[in-house]
């Protein structure tokens, strides 16, 4: 079975773009089998048309997924227990049909996603100031280790945070 990678530019920013390149993906034969670092992993298979769909949920029963089977959707994936993606007939009843509930979706995620910010934010703020005091060059090396490991879970905390507050808010300015 051949497999393939493709790049995600992330689901915060381009939600609907990547979906819809999934499906584009899957007329041409290559289906969602998984996410991958930084995007997906497809498998070959049969031309369908499908359309892709994203929802997060921490810990879903199995009620959850019942729900969109009875929607016509089936689950294909899901990351961290948290993202799932479900793919469905392009006829199929779209998963969020109102302003109020995908006002919800981005609401949960963007608070999540906030709290991991708000702990990068002011873990990298505390090793500035330590930074700042007189270590061994040792100590010191590893605080600009532990810095750097830091800023990078910021960036990929953040950035997500700031891509659905900005979803959440446009969605509240068309309400």
């Amino acid at each position: 079975m051949k497999r393939k990678y493709m790049s995600s530019w992330g689901l915060a920013f381009a939600e609907e773009h990547e979906m819809k390149k999934l499906g584009e993906m899957a007329a041409r034969g290559w289906h969602l089998e998984k996410f991958a670092p930084l995007g997906y992993t497809l498998v070959e298979g049969e031309p369908m048309d499908v359309r892709y769909s994203l929802d997060y949920r921490k810990q879903p029963d199995e009620e959850y997924f019942e729900l969109f089977v009875a929607s016509g959707w089936e689950h294909v994936t899901s990351t961290g227990d948290e993202i799932h993606v479900f793919k469905g007939r392009p006829d199929a009843i779209p998963l969020y049909t109102d302003q109020t509930t995908m006002h919800d979706k981005y609401a949960q995620v963007e608070r999540t996603m906030g709290r991991g910010a708000l702990i990068c934010l002011l873990l990298s703020l505390g090793f500035v100031f330590m930074l700042q005091l007189d270590w061994p060059q040792t100590a010191e090396a590893i605080i600009l280790v532990l810095q750097t490991l830091v800023v990078i879970g910021l960036v990929f905390t953040g950035l997500p945070y700031l891509g659905f507050l900005v979803k959440r808010k446009r969605l509240e300015r068309n309400e």
